[in-house]
């Protein structure tokens, strides 16, 4: 499963926007086909960038539906929507014919953007639980993924949501923090979906860092707990080194004979082939 940003430009450099987008959109696509023989799917991100202008998931989804031989699954955030507008974004997306689309939560803005968080939904087993009922008074036999919190898996809180997201209707889960490196954080990962019975249900991710300083980062935005083993590579052989190693944990992941993996490409769908090829 190979994760892409939909089209998307800097508003500041917009001049002509529709045409901006439609140029964005042939040349993710473009991008895109140069990579399909590896994948059996496409998520296409929900981008939370106030700086930048986009096309929605569903919408880019659709697009590349239409020229792909591959599934394409959206992602929609709850958080921020209330629940007339998650309703509206899930039934246009099984309208489009895809039948398959990743529920989340939302990731935290940066500093000074983002809405009052709607929060209509208590909780996102909630949301998955209502779009479980809907594609079913659809007859659309859909399928829900939904995100899981590794870390959290160790208490009782972390392990009860998974559950609860799984018994609400969800049909996968996808990992994060991201696994990203086969010394610490993969056998870690393992023991955790063993441990928790989840082998069979979650797709372990994986996450092309930059450098050392992108590590920081996303330490900070997402608050992920990943091994220092990953400071020490990239500061061995720097984003070479880190893609390297994620190559090596698919790999090994393949070996375990695991249901799959999660590929983060981070707007760069080229990555793919070095990482899965």
């Amino acid at each position: 499963m190979v994760e892409i940003f939909p089209p998307n430009f800097s508003s500041e450099a917009a001049k002509e926007p529709l045409l901006g987008l439609r140029q964005k959109t042939q040349d993710i696509l473009s991008r895109v086909k140069k990579v399909e023989d590896l994948a059996d799917c496409l998520v296409v991100a929900d981008m939370k960038d106030l700086g930048r202008l986009k096309l929605s998931s569903i919408y880019t989804a659709a697009k590349l539906k239409e020229e792909l031989d591959i599934e394409v699954i959206p992602v929609i955030a709850v958080r921020d929507a209330n629940r007339s507008g998650v309703r509206t974004l899930f039934l246009s997306a099984l309208s489009y014919g895809l039948d398959s689309v990743m529920l989340v939560w939302g990731d935290k803005y940066n500093e000074g953007e983002g809405s009052a968080n709607v929060y209509d939904y208590p909780s996102l087993s909630e949301a998955i639980k209502e779009m479980r009922a809907l594609a079913d008074r659809a007859n659309v036999s859909a399928t829900i993924l939904a995100p899981v919190n590794l870390a959290a898996l160790e208490t009782k809180k972390g392990e009860a949501i998974a559950s609860s997201r799984l018994k609400s209707g969800a049909d996968c889960l996808l990992a994060q923090p991201p696994t990203s490196d086969v010394s610490v954080s993969l056998p870690e990962h393992l023991r955790l979906l063993d441990e928790k019975g989840l082998k069979a249900n979650v797709l372990l991710n994986v996450f092309p860092f930059r450098d050392k300083e992108d590590i920081d980062a996303c330490r900070k935005r997402f608050g992920w707990k990943i091994p220092e083993v990953a400071d020490k590579l990239a500061e061995e052989g720097g984003e070479a080194r880190l893609i390297k190693e994620s190559r090596t944990v698919v790999e090994k992941m393949r070996e375990k004979r695991l249901p799959g993996v999660y590929v983060s490409t981070r707007g760069r769908p080229e990555i793919a082939r070095f990482i899965l090829d």
